[in-house]
Protein backbone atom coordinates (compact mmCIF):
# COMPACT_ATOMS: atom_id res chain seq x y z
CA UNK A 1 0.00 0.00 0.00
CA UNK A 2 1.19 3.13 -0.73
CA UNK A 3 0.98 6.15 1.17
CA UNK A 4 0.81 9.68 0.20
CA UNK A 5 4.67 9.89 0.71
CA UNK A 6 6.09 7.15 -0.75
CA UNK A 7 3.05 8.66 -3.62
CA UNK A 8 5.11 11.71 -3.63
CA UNK A 9 8.60 10.22 -3.74
CA UNK A 10 7.18 8.18 -6.85
CA UNK A 11 6.49 11.30 -8.76
CA UNK A 12 9.70 12.70 -7.55
CA UNK A 13 11.59 9.80 -8.74
CA UNK A 14 9.97 9.68 -12.14
CA UNK A 15 10.33 13.45 -12.51
CA UNK A 16 14.02 12.99 -12.20
CA UNK A 17 14.47 10.22 -14.42
CA UNK A 18 12.62 12.17 -16.84
CA UNK A 19 14.94 15.06 -16.53
CA UNK A 20 17.83 13.15 -16.66
CA UNK A 21 16.80 11.67 -19.43
CA UNK A 22 16.06 14.78 -20.84
CA UNK A 23 19.59 16.06 -20.30
CA UNK A 24 20.94 12.96 -22.10
CA UNK A 25 18.88 13.35 -24.79
CA UNK A 26 20.66 16.80 -25.12
CA UNK A 27 23.82 16.13 -24.56
CA UNK A 28 23.96 12.65 -26.96
CA UNK A 29 22.53 15.54 -29.63
CA UNK A 30 25.26 17.64 -28.77
CA UNK A 31 27.63 14.67 -29.41
CA UNK A 32 26.35 13.82 -32.54
CA UNK A 33 26.07 17.74 -33.93
CA UNK A 34 29.87 17.90 -32.78
CA UNK A 35 30.96 14.76 -34.36
CA UNK A 36 28.89 15.72 -37.84
CA UNK A 37 31.08 19.39 -37.32
CA UNK A 38 34.58 17.11 -37.07
CA UNK A 39 33.41 15.19 -39.79
CA UNK A 40 32.97 18.58 -42.01
CA UNK A 41 36.23 19.82 -40.52
CA UNK A 42 38.20 16.77 -41.75
CA UNK A 43 36.26 16.87 -44.92
CA UNK A 44 37.50 20.75 -45.55
CA UNK A 45 40.93 20.04 -44.71
CA UNK A 46 41.03 16.83 -46.73
CA UNK A 47 40.05 19.00 -49.94
CA UNK A 48 42.28 21.51 -48.53
CA UNK A 49 44.96 19.39 -49.03
CA UNK A 50 44.27 17.84 -52.06
CA UNK A 51 44.07 21.71 -53.65
CA UNK A 52 47.29 22.30 -52.16
CA UNK A 53 48.75 18.75 -53.79
CA UNK A 54 47.79 20.18 -56.96
CA UNK A 55 48.51 23.18 -56.88
CA UNK A 56 52.03 22.40 -55.85
CA UNK A 57 52.53 19.97 -58.76
CA UNK A 58 51.33 22.54 -60.82
CA UNK A 59 54.08 24.83 -59.80
CA UNK A 60 56.43 22.25 -60.14
CA UNK A 61 55.82 21.01 -63.52
CA UNK A 62 55.66 25.03 -64.46
CA UNK A 63 59.20 25.31 -62.73
CA UNK A 64 60.54 22.07 -65.03
CA UNK A 65 59.45 23.08 -68.45
CA UNK A 66 61.43 26.51 -67.43
CA UNK A 67 64.44 24.69 -66.66
CA UNK A 68 64.19 22.21 -69.56
CA UNK A 69 63.76 25.18 -71.62
CA UNK A 70 66.46 27.28 -70.18
CA UNK A 71 68.70 23.92 -70.42
CA UNK A 72 67.57 23.17 -73.92
CA UNK A 73 68.45 26.99 -74.72
CA UNK A 74 71.99 26.77 -73.31
CA UNK A 75 73.27 23.13 -74.88
CA UNK A 76 72.34 24.90 -78.44
CA UNK A 77 74.14 28.13 -77.29
CA UNK A 78 76.87 25.41 -76.74
CA UNK A 79 76.17 23.77 -80.03
CA UNK A 80 76.33 27.17 -81.73
CA UNK A 81 79.96 27.77 -80.39
CA UNK A 82 81.30 24.36 -80.91
CA UNK A 83 80.01 24.80 -84.63
CA UNK A 84 81.62 28.13 -84.58
CA UNK A 85 84.46 27.01 -83.13
CA UNK A 86 84.85 23.48 -85.94
CA UNK A 87 84.13 25.92 -88.78
CA UNK A 88 86.89 28.71 -87.87
CA UNK A 89 90.23 26.99 -89.88
CA UNK A 90 92.27 29.22 -87.98
CA UNK A 91 91.58 28.27 -84.78
CA UNK A 92 94.26 28.93 -81.75
CA UNK A 93 94.78 28.72 -78.22
CA UNK A 94 93.01 31.78 -77.43
CA UNK A 95 89.42 30.67 -78.97
CA UNK A 96 90.18 27.13 -77.30
CA UNK A 97 90.58 29.18 -74.05
CA UNK A 98 87.08 31.20 -74.90
CA UNK A 99 85.05 28.16 -76.12
CA UNK A 100 86.35 26.63 -72.56
CA UNK A 101 85.43 29.38 -70.56
CA UNK A 102 81.46 29.20 -72.35
CA UNK A 103 81.28 25.34 -71.42
CA UNK A 104 82.77 26.46 -68.28
CA UNK A 105 79.89 29.28 -67.74
CA UNK A 106 76.82 27.10 -69.13
CA UNK A 107 78.22 23.81 -67.14
CA UNK A 108 78.10 26.36 -64.02
CA UNK A 109 74.58 27.56 -64.74
CA UNK A 110 73.39 24.21 -65.21
CA UNK A 111 74.41 22.88 -62.25
CA UNK A 112 72.84 26.70 -60.98
CA UNK A 113 75.93 27.73 -59.53
CA UNK A 114 76.89 31.52 -59.86
CA UNK A 115 79.49 32.00 -62.28
CA UNK A 116 82.69 32.39 -61.10
CA UNK A 117 83.52 35.67 -63.31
Amino acid sequence: MRTPAVTARLAQSEDDASLVLEAERAALAEVEQYSLQMLELVATSRLRAEQVRKRAETRIERLRERMNAAAQLRQERIDCEMQAMACDPGTDSPDLALLDSAIDRVAEELAGLPESS
